[in-house]
């Protein structure tokens, strides 16, 4: 489904659950459409961790190098 979509179906289903009980299949179907738009909303800050994480692992490979060379003279 693309994203307009998506979110038309999320707001329809959401709507629904306020009027009446939603059946299973449309709870099950809610559940994933908001997993889906957490992960559009969370995208930008998982790219900045993993940025952050590969300079600290840069970082401390670069220190277990210097302390080897050291070891080694």
């Amino acid at each position: 489904m693309a994203d307009r979509d998506v979110r038309q179906r999320y707001h329809d289903l959401v709507d629904k659950g306020l009027e009446n009980e939603l059946t299973a299949l449309e709870r099950f179907e809610l559940e994933r459409i908001e997993t889906r738009l957490d992960a559009e909303d969370r995208e930008p800050q998982i790219e900045a961790q993993d940025r952050k994480w590969e300079m600290e692992r840069e970082r401390l490979l670069e220190s277990v190098g210097e302390l080897l060379t050291k070891l080694k003279e």
